[in-house]
């Protein structure tokens, strides 16, 4: 799972369109919105601390690509799919 390029394709376009689909592109909604569609639940406030270093402020597109990478690797992500 962790290995392959067309995982890393797949998470990139997901990121592209996460941010697409958010024009503010604040960080706090790129965040919500990611946890929501991947685990369909709000993130806490330690996973939306952490996770707001992962996109930064402005909300890099790199940023987005990461924290979508660290969501699938989740247990929890991966029990849903």
């Amino acid at each position: 799972l962790t290995n392959g390029r067309e995982l890393a394709d797949v998470l990139k376009l997901g990121a592209e369109k996460l941010l697409a689909g958010d024009r503010s592109h604040s960080p706090g909604t790129v965040i919500t919105t990611a946890y929501e569609r991947a685990l369909g639940r709000k993130p806490t406030r330690t996973e939306a601390k952490l996770a707001a270093g992962l996109v930064g402020k402005p909300v890099q597109p790199a940023g987005v690509e990461d924290l979508l990478w660290s969501l699938t690797m989740l247990p929890e992500f991966q029990l849903i799919y």
